[in-house]
């Protein structure tokens, strides 16, 4: 049984590898650029400022006369409409909505900058007073502030993608520190020449001579799910396709999530050629690309 090359890596047992895999996993990926992203956060609010100056004059004035001053707000500048979904938290600019009394009506609001008139006004209006948008004015002292703070919220749902880039950063580092030595040889980053998906290009190719001679794809999974599951049965049928091309594969995943899903990694490690986690690939990834370089005959064989 092949199982990830485990004598080639420097191990005498399937078990011995699938052992270090597991202890060796790191227990986060997480940088101090995972959180938030500042710019992007700063710069969202900044495209409003001018809009968020004219609503602020809310926070300023008394209850009894905020619903009259929105109005008047939306009627002479019809611009600051496409701030309120954002004071909900919602990106979109149409927003539907299931009023329910005696029956359920569906109201579908907009929120696209254009000419408004009075009923459309009076529409709008009655969409912040019963979200409560109204009543959000009394309880802050500046707009900006608090939209900032939305932003920051808004930014979280993007932590996923950020924590793929992160650890694919980290093993680009990874591979540049420990390949630097080897002549005639070159990393391509998101190469197009080789495709993962319609949409997605490899991560990196190992070229030496101008030749491909390795694709490597990065994953951390810090949770369990389909997703995993799914990405290692279309390694396994990637691994196939560019085995006919002579080219190797190698798939350097980490995470936490590996330790619940063992059945996962014994299968996938029964079909990849190299399957790593970071540690392993720091450890032996110049030994093993120097392997791949010396096959001549692209063998398959220990």
């Amino acid at each position: 049984m092949k199982l990830v090359r485990y004598q080639l890596l420097g191990f005498n047992t399937e078990e011995e590898y699938l052992k270090h895999f597991l202890d060796t996993l790191l227990a986060t990926n997480w940088t101090y650029e995972y959180f938030v992203d500042w710019d992007k956060v700063r710069s969202n609010v900044k495209s409003y400022v001018k809009e968020i100056c004219l609503l602020n004059a809310l926070t300023k004035i008394e209850k009894e006369k905020r619903k009259s001053e929105l109005k008047d707000i939306f009627l002479r500048y019809p611009e600051t409409i496409k701030v309120i979904p954002l004071l909900i938290a919602v990106r979109e600019n149409s927003i539907p909505i299931l009023e329910v009394s005696e029956k359920a009506i569906y109201k579908v609001f907009d929120f696209r900058e254009r000419k408004l008139s009075p009923k459309e006004v009076e529409e709008l209006v009655h969409f912040c007073r019963n979200v409560g948008i109204l009543d959000l004015f009394a309880e802050i002292n500046d707009l900006y502030a608090y939209l900032l703070g939305i932003e920051v919220g808004l930014d979280t749902n993007a932590r996923k993608n950020r924590s793929g880039k992160i650890f694919e950063n980290l093993v680009e580092l990874l591979l540049n520190r420990k390949l630097a030595g080897i002549k005639d040889l070159r990393i391509r980053k998101n190469d197009k020449s080789v495709k993962i998906s319609r949409s997605k290009n490899a991560d990196f190719v190992i070229y030496y001579k101008g030749e491909p001679k390795a694709v490597i794809e990065c994953s951390f999974y810090s949770e369990t799910g389909s997703k995993p599951i799914e990405t290692a049965n279309s390694y396994i049928d990637l691994q196939k396709k560019i085995q006919q091309k002579n080219i190797y594969f190698i798939w350097i995943t980490d995470g936490r999530a590996w330790k619940s899903m063992e059945n996962t990694l014994n299968q996938v490690a029964r079909e990849i050629d190299f399957l790593l986690n970071y540690n392993i690939a720091s450890e032996k990834i110049d030994k093993l690309i120097q392997h791949i370089l010396s096959d001549k005959n692209n063998s398959r064989q220990l």
